[in-house]
């Protein structure tokens, strides 16, 4: 046995003896708080990293959390304390980050040394593609998600929201105008492209069968789409994540009709299957734009995008992007810098994918457990923080959702994932279910108010 399993394996047992000791002075309003590391060092006479990592392990069996700056906490019972005296409605619809495990102090911390180090530079305008120091370590971050580029394809935006806008209205080569998306697709792109008056087109995508490849490469050969907008990586909002062959298909069809492709890769960081590449590595033709955003790893008010673009189209993005907002908050990308330098992004990032990951596990036991249930059969089993449940054409949908709302669930269907006016066009009636505001040991709870809401209603439309 290893040092630190030793190790975590002594703390295990004094979290156990903690348990039954709720007077003991380990005990604060967060439950009972583990020494700290340094002081696990000294005690078992090991370094501190390999302290730390005898606490990672301890996370990564859900029997410890981490609260920033403040320590380790033990897990009560396989449950978080915050969780375990949750008193509001079970929220599946919102995709917001967790609010509980926003890095508050921490991002604060950052701002502070990000306004002492670059104060030189913060209360000036900067430059066309963002803070020079962040795209350098932006380009070693993104080359973990393989995404390899040069400095100059690389742009900070103010969110993904600003490059959609962006290559919505630049011009591209050929001067083709229309812009197609998924059916269904991120619930604003719809809107957005609408407000600035681009034509749309759409192609399904279901969870059993992928892209209408026939209608996708029948639009393709009309040759006005200038570019596809695509969520190859956990779909919003169907959850499924595009095959290796599916990319290169779409890949190859791009570069036969001239079509540029944007991926929206906004869930990159919940990835856990190391085999599982973005759209942009297989592209051997610089016909990918790459979007990543950092909102649902840390928080949405932060609005910081990355958008990489092709070399051919670095002059028309730049140009349109300084005109909608001549630069990016210098002082948020500072302190996104000084977040991710000192090691505090990979520490949050994998909390949080552990967290969403044991969530979801939670929500598949509960598909396999129902299998015979329809709806839960059909339902894609998949990562990142979301499922989308089939409904049966009949339940009627707004009904269900006021039976759930009684009963403390707030759920959403798809409708919203439409072009206006577009969704009744569809038989596709679904929910989708969202893990990231819903704390683990109430998913299961959530999930059979919801199976039993729909059986009744089926039993009520048959009679």
């Amino acid at each position: 046995m290893k040092k630190y399993e030793v190790i975590a394996h002594a703390l295990q047992q004094w979290i156990q003896e903690q348990m039954v000791q709720q007077g003991s002075r380990q005990w604060d309003d967060k439950g009972i708080r583990l020494p700290a590391v340094r002081r696990v060092a000294e005690q078992y006479q090991c370094s501190v990293s390999t302290a730390i990592r005898a606490y990672e392990w301890l996370e990564q069996r859900h029997l410890v959390y981490a609260v920033p700056q403040s320590g380790y906490y033990a897990v009560q019972n396989g449950l978080g304390v915050q969780d375990m005296d949750w008193q509001e409605p079970l929220d599946f619809a919102s995709a917001a980050p967790d609010p509980r495990v926003f890095p508050y102090a921490d991002f604060r911390h950052c701002v502070e040394v990000a306004m002492k180090q670059k104060q030189d530079e913060l209360f000036l305008y900067g430059t066309q593609q963002g803070l020079p120091s962040l795209i350098e370590l932006l380009q070693k971050q993104f080359a973990d998600y393989q995404i390899f580029a040069r400095a100059e394809q690389f742009f900070i935006t103010s969110g993904v929201q600003q490059a959609l806008a962006a290559l919505a209205l630049m011009p591209f080569p050929g001067g083709r105008t229309k812009v197609m998306v998924e059916l269904p697709t991120y619930h604003n792109m719809p809107t957005l492209l609408k407000s600035l008056n681009v034509p749309i087109a759409g192609v399904r995508r279901t969870f059993e069968e992928g892209l209408d490849w026939d209608s996708l490469e029948r639009q393709f050969a009309e040759g006005d789409i200038k570019f596809f907008y695509v969520i190859p990586r956990f779909h919003n909002p169907i959850g499924t994540s595009m095959k290796a062959a599916e990319k290169k298909r779409l890949l190859r069809l791009a570069q036969r009709y001239d079509v540029y492709l944007v991926e929206d890769d906004y869930l990159a960081d919940l990835e856990d299957n190391a085999r599982q590449d973005p759209l942009w590595a297989y592209d051997t033709h610089d016909r990918v734009i790459y979007l990543k955003s950092y909102s649902k790893i840390l928080f949405p008010g932060l609005r910081m995008g990355v958008a990489v673009t092709p070399v051919a189209l670095i002059a028309s993005f730049g140009s349109m992007k300084r005109m909608l907002d001549i630069d990016t908050s210098l002082l948020s990308q500072a302190a996104l810098e000084v977040y991710i330098h000192s090691g505090m992004f990979a520490h949050h990032r994998k909390i949080i994918r552990s967290r969403y990951a044991a969530r979801m596990e939670v929500v598949q036991e509960q598909l396999e457990a129902y299998s015979d249930f329809e709806p839960f059969r059909i339902a894609p089993r998949t990562g990142g923080e979301h499922t989308a449940l089939p409904l049966p054409g009949n339940i009627p949908v707004r009904t269900l959702l006021s039976r759930l709302q009684n009963r403390g669930i707030i759920a959403d269907t798809t409708e919203r994932y439409y072009p206006e006016g577009t969704y009744r066009a569809f038989t596709d009636q679904m929910l989708r279910l969202n893990i990231s505001n819903v704390p683990k040991q109430r998913i299961a709870e959530g999930m059979q108010i919801i199976r039993e809401e729909i059986l009744k209603l089926q039993i009520r439309s048959t009679t």
